[in-house]
């Protein structure tokens, strides 16, 4: 299916073609979740969430954002005011991850993404019982900018191989606004596999934990294309390691940030990574949300994570 406004459609402003861009397809929810899910690599459901939480999550995190002049009134409109006091607060690297952790443990927040609703589903999904890491990694994204193209296998793969990423949009996403992409067929690309399968960012300091190729040159490489789409309330997309992702840039003409958080879920009996359970995960270089791009103001930019 083709895209509308496939001008608003850039990566580190370069724009992509229409021919490299297509819709993603709706999962089917009374049919077989695992299966689809290995035929096309990812699941994009919709309506998962009850709107009125996804409302309360955004709710929550704004008024946080406000608090530390990020966001302009009327803050429920999500809208950059460019600056931040956020550091005035927070002025090093420890009481930053500790801000974002607070903002990260809303309890709003918390009731979509680890709520009753997606668990059914990931043990719909698993055949089994599933737990989640503590660890969540929310974005506000101000206009201009964007994720990089990755997969998310180095990042934590210190535990079980059955593992998944729910990306769950935290308020509508317009096509213009930042939308998450995932590159066709990716999950099934041999030679990302063997680059990275067993690669740990954190003990493997001479590698690169991310993808070198711009990501236009990287679908062009595999013939591959852009798959995205608008996102509301309540839905989410889900999809496993080594399926190649990031976002486009935030093109909003207003300004609007966009959030959204990831969270992880596995089967309950098997081994979890240290790195990101309990009461204060450690997660990258004993960081804990300081090592997260998401934890500095708005305004400081630095290679995201």
């Amino acid at each position: 299916m083709p895209l509308l406004n496939l001008d608003k459609f850039t990566i580190k402003d370069e724009v992509i073609p229409a021919e490299k861009l297509a819709s993603m397809l709706e999962a089917h929810q009374s049919k077989d979740l695992s299966a689809q899910l290995r035929d096309n690599g990812y699941l994009l459901l919709r309506s998962v969430y009850n709107p009125s939480d996804v409302r309360a999550a955004r709710d929550e995190i704004l008024k946080r954002l406000a608090e530390v002049g990020e966001v302009a009134e009327p803050i429920s409109d999500a809208i950059s005011t460019g600056t931040s006091e956020r550091r005035l607060h927070y002025p090093n690297t420890k009481e930053l991850g500790a801000f974002w952790k607070s903002v990260s443990e809303g309890s709003a927040l918390r009731r979509v993404i680890n709520g009753p609703e997606i668990t059914g589903v990931m043990e719909e999904i698993f055949g089994e019982k599933v737990t989640h890491f503590s660890f969540a990694w929310l974005r506000a994204m101000q206009a201009g900018k964007a994720s990089p193209v990755h997969i998310d296998h180095p990042y934590m793969n210190r535990g079980t191989k059955n593992l998944l990423t729910c990306w769950c949009p935290i308020g509508p996403v317009g096509l213009d606004e930042g939308t998450l992409y995932i590159l066709e067929n990716s999950h099934t690309w041999s030679d990302i596999r063997a680059q990275f399968e067993g690669l740990d960012v954190d003990r493997d300091k001479t590698r690169l934990g991310h993808i070198e190729d711009t990501p236009l040159a990287l679908a062009e490489r595999k013939s591959s294309r852009f798959l995205t789409t608008s996102f509301n309330p309540g839905d989410c997309l889900i999809f496993g390691m080594f399926m190649v992702h990031g976002s486009f840039d935030n093109n909003s003409p207003l300004g609007r940030i966009r959030l959204s958080c990831d969270t992880r879920f596995q089967p309950i009996n098997q081994p979890m990574d240290p790195r990101f359970s309990g009461k204060n995960p450690l997660a990258h270089s004993g960081l804990g949300y300081g090592c997260l791009t998401a934890s500095l103001p708005m305004n400081e930019t630095r290679a995201p994570r």
